[in-house]
């Protein structure tokens, strides 16, 4: 199973949210801003937001995305990142999406707009809260996500599979991507991998340690 980001993209101003910068600029912001408390936000002002904002002209009225010759935009709804980093993104984005700072944008827009997103996931049936761990870590092997992504989650610069342990997204939005991922990640269906398997997966992955910080290495801080 490998979780990939979305591949880089030339697009016109407002119509990137990601690229091959995806994973690293994620790992950061997860990192610089995952403390931040966020508002609960209110999805039917997301979705006015969304389309203020413009955001169907590059990501489509759902968030699906776009792959042709005018456009790629990756999928954003759901999206895969976590709000603070969601957050974090659109006010210091990477490559050639351009900035919305707090004048026009608020947060409060921001929580609105990222509750919209994350309402696009498709219902699941299962609840990470009572999944089994262990039996996560069985399937998680079975199924042989280990080979792209590391035995810990920890991600391979070898293969390219990026970092998922702990997992930082919520539960909706990582069956939503394992259901249709984009990249070079295949899609796993309900009957290769049910919403109970992918609880007990997504369970496994919360309990995986976070990375070491740079600076506690003394190597890296010579």
């Amino acid at each position: 199973m490998r979780i990939l980001s979305p591949a880089s993209a030339n697009m016109p101003r407002s119509c990137t949210f990601g690229g091959g910068f995806f994973e690293a600029s994620l790992a950061l912001l997860c990192c610089a801003t995952v403390a931040l408390a966020f508002p609960v936000g209110n999805t039917q002002k997301g979705k006015l937001a969304f389309e203020t904002h413009g955001c169907p002209q590059c990501h489509g009225n759902q968030g699906q995305g776009f792959s042709n010759a005018q456009t790629q935009a990756p999928r954003i709804g759901p999206t895969r990142l976590s709000q603070a980093a969601f957050v974090g993104f659109v006010r210091h984005p990477v490559g050639r999406m351009p900035s919305y700072p707090s004048q026009d944008i608020s947060d409060g827009e921001l929580a609105d707009l990222y509750g919209f997103l994350q309402s696009l996931a498709p219902a699941v049936k299962a609840d990470p809260a009572s999944a089994n761990a262990q039996n996560g870590k069985r399937l998680y092997m079975s199924d042989g996500c280990y080979e792209c992504h590391g035995k810990e989650g920890q991600g391979s610069t070898q293969t390219g599979g990026s970092r998922i342990g702990p997992i930082q997204i919520p539960f909706p939005a990582f069956v939503a991507y394992i259901r249709e991922p984009s990249a070079e990640m295949p899609p796993y269906s309900a009957k290769a991998v049910s919403d109970a398997d992918l609880a007990d997966i997504y369970a496994f992955l919360l309990t995986r340690s976070q990375s070491t910080p740079a600076k506690s290495i003394p190597l890296l801080n010579r």
